[in-house]
């Protein structure tokens, strides 16, 4: 009888979806009081997250954040860069976003995994998801990082010698296009009914369906790059 229990335990757990497992430790307070309304606040403890992966993302106490990278045109359709119902996925997002030391898609995809952690229904969060995908930033090399902890990198040994390092390719955020907007609802719209109908996996084909060409989408999270080209 024991046995058939744990069993059926271990069923059940392996049935969970992923993200389940992906939590957020630590409590954010952000100063000083009220920072929200300047656009500029400083993390008065660290955040602590770990994805579904186990591996761990951090952001250190005295980090300057202005929010989510929201551009204004999102804004009454996602929300404004400090709601507190996405600010910690917000926050270890952007953080990773200046600090090279993992591929784009997987930093992409931690705030995905950030945002269901924090409540944020499935089809926004996919909707979301996309739009970091479409307009994020994107990197080509790695840069070493700074351990905190097993299974941790959250900063690199010099920040202000990224953009000088050979080799190295990077294309800031860039939500302009056109096309972001209505990928955005077109999804939204799809998720609606059933916000299981479309995968991150089917995510990822779409998003790229739509930057047919593009470098970074035909390389992947990395490339090494030679005097004249980038090479695989």
């Amino acid at each position: 009888m024991y046995r058939y229990l744990i069993m059926l335990c271990l069923v059940i757990i392996s049935a969970l979806p992923a993200h389940a497992f992906a939590q957020f430790t630590g409590h954010l307070e952000l100063l000083p009081a009220g920072c929200e309304a300047s656009g500029q606040c400083t993390l008065k403890n660290k955040l602590h997250f770990k994805d579904a992966s186990n591996v761990e993302w951090e952001a250190k106490a005295g980090l300057v954040t202005d929010g989510a990278s929201i551009p204004g045109i999102f804004q009454p359709i996602i929300g404004a860069p400090f709601d507190p119902s996405f600010i910690k996925a917000a926050i270890i997002h952007d953080h990773y976003c200046d600090r090279h030391v993992r591929p784009w898609r997987q930093t992409h995809y931690v705030f995905y995994e950030g945002l269901i952690d924090q409540g944020v229904s499935m089809a926004k969060a996919k909707t979301m998801y996309l739009a970091v995908m479409l307009g994020g930033p994107k990197w080509t090399q790695l840069i070493p990082g700074i351990a905190c902890g097993q299974n941790c990198i959250n900063k690199v040994n010099n920040v202000t010698t990224v953009a000088g390092v050979p080799g190295f390719l990077y294309r800031k955020a860039d939500y302009s296009a056109p096309d972001i907007v209505p990928a955005m609802a077109t999804l939204a719209a799809l998720l609606e009914a059933d916000a299981d109908a479309i995968s991150i996996e089917e995510i990822d084909a779409y998003a790229e369906s739509l930057r047919l060409g593009d470098f970074y989408f035909q390389h992947g999270a990395e490339v090494a790059i030679n005097d004249t080209a980038a090479i695989e």
